[in-house]
């Protein structure tokens, strides 16, 4: 199956969403399937609730069984509705979030094709608005998935995600990840997802996003952030970081953006291109736009990609409308 961005997946949930089509996003370990979710979730404005798979046996996606006592003095057994449920009568647009699905048994997979199919189970009824999705992992993760049956992966539109470093720097900045690590990515992007399932740690979005919220805990930065992402990638990592502190300094660069020196090595290029993007706001814009017109054209158009994951609202800034007719053939 040809793999999928994120941007791009965001785009088919929705459109899945208004032709009542449910979702099913396959992808290794780590590489932000949930949060993909999560986003368009915010971005209709639906109300997400989460039901993990794997911790369901087949009669818990009916219910618990209670014993009611009849008005004739006899009892009678009756299903309960799980709590991980919307409540039936929710107005709202309401997004049901299946993770883990291949992970589950596949005779709790198959329990859950009536609530798929028909949109209720039992005596249970979704809410009018509600948009069904599911995601996991696969076989060859090495994450200890079930084979999905066939009856139930007719009942989806499949997608295999896969990292990008354009979206994930977007994420990236509007999530506050460390600066120094963005531009490491952007210098390396093939070590973004670099899993190894023979190893404890690798590279992935979810461990480097660690690495940026354990950044300034750590007492020895190369076993806090190998514990993460592995020996060889926190080695360069760091090296690169060394780098990140000897570019010049933002205030300089705003000051002085026409005589700071721009320099030559690739490396230190995207530590000021992700320092930048850290920094930028419509107020510095201009001054930072006529160091970026100084920079190599490759990396002026990282530049300024990133600085608009940061901030889309610059589009609408003069800095950047004539940055772009001069540019448009290789920013487009």
């Amino acid at each position: 199956m040809r793999p999928i961005k994120g941007s791009e997946l965001g785009n088919e949930i929705k459109a899945n969403a208004k032709a009542d089509v449910p979702t099913m996003i396959w992808g290794a370990p780590g590489i932000g399937k949930s949060e993909v979710v999560y986003q368009v979730a915010e971005e209709l404005g639906a109300k997400l609730f989460e039901i993990r798979a794997n911790l369901f046996d087949p009669v818990d996606v009916r219910g618990g069984l209670k014993v009611v006592e009849q008005k004739d003095g006899t009892y009678r057994t009756k299903y309960g509705v799980p709590e991980d449920y919307p409540e039936s009568n929710y107005e709202g647009l309401v997004m049901i979030f299946i993770d883990e699905l291949p992970t589950a048994p596949r005779a709790t997979q198959n329990s859950l094709l009536q609530l798929l199919t028909c949109g209720k189970i039992g005596n249970y009824t979704v809410p009018v608005n509600t948009i069904f999705v599911a995601a996991g992992n696969r076989a060859q993760d090495r994450a200890a998935v079930h084979e999905m049956p066939t009856p139930v992966k007719t009942r989806f539109a499949h997608y295999t995600l896969e990292p990008d470093i354009d979206d994930w720097c977007a994420w990236a900045y509007s999530n506050k990840i460390d600066s120094s690590i963005t531009s490491f990515l952007r210098f390396r992007p093939e070590l973004l997802h670099k899993l190894d399932a023979s190893m404890n740690a690798s590279p992935t979005p979810r461990t480097w996003a660690y690495v940026s919220r354990k950044l300034h805990h750590m007492k020895d930065e190369f076993f806090g952030a190998a514990s993460l992402v592995g020996d060889g990638p926190a080695t360069e990592y760091l090296a690169f970081k060394k780098i990140y502190r000897d570019i010049p300094t933002m205030e300089d660069l705003l000051d002085k953006p026409t005589t700071t020196k721009v320099p030559d090595s690739p490396s230190m290029l995207y530590a000021i291109s992700g320092g930048i993007a850290g920094h930028v706001t419509k107020d510095n814009f201009e001054n930072v736009m006529k160091y970026v017109n100084r920079m190599p054209k490759e990396y002026q158009v990282v530049t300024v990609k990133d600085c608009l994951a940061r901030d889309r609202d610059l589009v609408t800034h003069g800095s950047f409308t004539n940055w772009t007719a001069k540019n448009a053939s290789v920013f487009i």
